[in-house]
């Protein structure tokens, strides 16, 4: 069974965090795809939030090679997020990323606050954390690998954006279901108009600026 657990949580002072800030000139790229590390699979378990920031910390262009644990990072982070207690699945990609930060491990996490912003750092500086609705046309992928945000809501879900083409106009993505889900080994595509619209439906994506170990 393929789980969830990305819990929504808006915070307006975000906005003074924007991607473009640490952004470089404008790609002059057509196509990146980032290599991943390790095949990530967090179960049955609502770990996603602890999955997506440990396989951004695996993929290109840094590749940490020790830690953090994804499942460590779920628990500090149900600690430090927008709920009282722990009694309760999920956590922000907000709090995954405060984790990582107590950790000495990233100097600041930053928002997309558009599709080109996305964009422009997905071709130039690294990986980015989605945390999004995620809906039944995205678990079972459509031709070619394609996800599409429709039929019915399946819950909240944090997942890594690894490449963006374009020629395809689509996203490449990375998600953390093990090796047998995906096109292949936990992949998927999805188009702009279609990220932009997970991105309108109170989606956040969030990159970092790392410390290298």
């Amino acid at each position: 069974m393929n789980s969830f657990g990305r819990r929504e949580a808006i915070d307006a002072r975000d906005d003074a965090h924007p991607l473009r800030t640490a952004a470089p000139a404008p790609p002059t790229v057509t196509h990146r795809y980032w290599a991943p590390g390790a095949i990530l699979d967090q179960g049955p378990f609502p770990h996603c939030v602890g999955y997506a920031w440990a396989g951004w910390m695996l993929a290109s262009p840094t590749r940490t090679k020790t830690g953090p644990v994804p499942t460590d990072i779920y628990a500090a982070a149900q600690m430090v997020d927008e709920w009282d207690g722990e009694n309760y699945d999920g956590t922000s990609v907000r709090a995954g990323a405060k984790v990582l930060a107590s950790q000495g491990r990233i100097s600041e996490y930053l928002w997309a606050q558009s599709l080109a912003e996305l964009q422009a750092w997905v071709l130039t500086k690294g990986p980015v954390v989605m945390g999004t609705e995620w809906y039944q046309g995205m678990s079972l992928l459509g031709v070619n690998g394609y996800a599409t945000p429709a039929g019915a809501l399946l819950g909240g879900h944090a997942y890594l954006c690894i490449g963006y083409s374009t020629a395809r106009r689509a996203y490449r993505f990375l998600n953390s279901w093990g090796r047998v889900w995906g096109s292949p080994n936990g992949r998927f595509w999805m188009k702009e108009e279609d990220v932009a619209d997970l991105l309108s439906r109170n989606g956040e994506a969030c990159a970092a600026i790392e410390i290298p170990a």
